[in-house]
């Protein structure tokens, strides 16, 4: 008799699929009767191409969100479960492309092929993948760069009121990232189609979708789309991260997402709490924002930056969304809409913003030239108060208003017109050395405008010297030196006025910015 092995019988292998039914449809949430072993954030197939995430359960039934035509969808049909978290496609032919949160390209620039998947929730990196956050990012926003640096690996948030001019920043931070190795990732949250296409045509103007992409889910798209996009974003940016890049990741705004979430958990029968948003809506966003980081070469060596932006109402930063973003973020910068409406460019307010992380990786140039400016603001902030109370300023008052206005001037900034590092250098040493304040208004805007052109033209080994390695010592201080004095000297200033450079070369200061914790 022939052994079992030796049998020409074939043997089959056995496949477990387990099953459920549709016993209710609420919009885009379906109540599904069976899968006794299901898990959160597994997917569930419903056919006719349609798919689903689950998104909670009890001991009857389980809740699942729709991805797709909810439609195609009827009661009692069958549901087969599916053993694998939510991917979606991720790899380097991406970039200049448009996609949705489900990973699907929406720009009508035909299928990309990928070559990779990557769940879209994932935990965050632990402590021992991580590495130390030392290294600059700069947003080509002149007083972020100064007052609110951003390190890569970092967290920012951008709060402000309505039309304050959020956007701006953080799409400057990309076009910034021009010829610097980073890839950058524009994720739209619940903006509108008019928006979107304006950040795209930015985009494709200032060829900054060579290293760019864009994930979008506009205010049109099905709710669970608004609530997926932002991890659907992390998660190709983490592809890029676990492959070496610096990654930067605008999200544009986590506050209609928050509201995404709450409509979600409406339909889900969740108690709703304060501002009617339900208890999990900071582990939901904690849980997005604590995956950016810097990571050691076991997972890469990447870095993943992360700039929220979120909506605050009137000026309120004590709103649940905005204190709970803020608390998860390693810095905040604050639009001001009365400094908006004064016409202030961008209206950052100084006084409430600032960087707890990003004063150690800021280049020791701007940190030397920084050190005072956010001290001197304040007391222009508070002497020009007390000149609204009372006629007449004193000497020293006016010598107070005279330096807060040279630095409004440096500051004021047109939108999407970037500064690098050594045209910032040069105007913070021109404060500095208060070479500012004895031109009236009109100069001092030429001054600021013109100078940087006269520098490349009249120092250029100086400007590429200081962009590429901007470190603080007696020579860089000359260099700036020169060009500051010899700019004064175009513009018919007399340059024996400004103060001439200090002696000693490196200027006081600790290891953070003024007022950056």
């Amino acid at each position: 008799m022939s052994s079992l092995s030796a049998s020409p019988i074939p043997l089959f292998k056995l496949r477990v699929e387990e099953k459920g039914k549709i016993r209710d449809i609420k919009e885009i949430i379906a109540r599904i009767e069976g899968l006794p072993t299901c898990l959160n954030g597994q997917i569930v197939d419903f056919g006719d191409d349609v798919r689903g995430i689950i998104m909670g359960f009890d001991e009857q039934d389980v809740l699942a969100l729709v991805l797709g035509d909810r439609n195609k969808l009827r009661l009692g049909k069958n549901v087969s479960g599916v053993s694998e978290p939510f991917r979606i496609p991720v790899g380097d032919r991406l970039l200049g492309r448009m996609i949705t949160a489900l990973g699907e390209p929406c720009d009508q620039a035909g299928p990309i092929e990928t070559s990779d998947k990557r769940p879209v929730f994932m935990d965050s990196p632990p402590i021992v993948q991580r590495a130390t956050v030392y290294e600059f990012l700069p947003t080509g926003t002149k007083i972020a760069d100064t007052l609110t640096p951003l390190a890569k690996g970092q967290r920012l948030l951008i709060l402000g009121d309505r039309m304050t001019g959020k956007t701006t920043i953080g799409a400057d931070a990309i076009l910034a990232q021009q010829d610097r190795n980073t890839i950058c990732l524009y994720c739209a949250i619940g903006k509108s189609m008019s928006a979107l296409e304006r950040i795209t045509s930015l985009l494709h103007d200032r060829n900054a979708l060579d290293y760019s992409l864009i994930v979008a889910a506009t205010d049109n798209a099905p709710v669970g789309e608004q609530y997926l996009v932002p991890y659907t974003a992390a998660s190709v940016a983490d592809w890029f991260a676990s492959k070496g890049r610096d990654v930067l990741v605008v999200f544009d705004d986590l506050t209609k997402h928050a509201w995404a979430y709450r409509q979600l958990s409406l339909l889900l029968e969740r108690p709703p709490g304060r501002e009617a948003y339900p208890g999990d809506i900071f582990y939901v966003q904690t849980q997005l924002m604590e995956r950016a980081g810097r990571f050691n070469e076991q997972r890469g060596g990447g870095s993943l930056t992360f700039l929220g932006i979120a909506e605050t109402l009137q000026g309120d930063l004590t709103g649940y969304i905005p204190s709970n973003l803020a608390s998860m973020c390693d810095g905040q910068i604050t639009m001001s809409a009365s400094l908006f409406a004064e016409g202030m460019r961008p209206a950052v307010d100084v006084l409430l913003s600032l960087s707890i992380i990003g004063g150690r990786a800021q280049p020791p140039a701007l940190k030397a030239l920084a050190a005072d400016i956010r001290a001197d603001f304040a007391r222009y902030s508070e002497v020009v108060k007390l000149s609204k109370l009372q006629s007449g300023l004193s000497g020293e008052a006016e010598q107070i208003v005279r330096r807060g206005q040279a630095i409004l001037t440096v500051f004021q900034q047109n939108e999407h017109q970037t500064v690098g590092i050594a045209e910032l250098a040069i105007l913070l040493y021109a404060l500095r050395q208060d070479a500012l304040i004895a031109l009236d208004e009109t100069t001092r805007k030429k001054f600021v405008r013109e100078v940087f052109p006269f520098a490349l033209a009249q120092f250029p080994d100086t400007v590429a010297t200081i962009e590429e390695k901007p470190e603080w010592n007696p020579d860089v201080e000359q260099r700036l030196a020169a060009i500051v004095n010899g700019m004064l000297e175009s513009l018919g200033a007399n340059a024996s006025e400004a103060p001439e450079a200090a002696e000693g070369g490196e200027a006081e200061g600790g290891e953070e910015v003024s007022g950056n914790q």
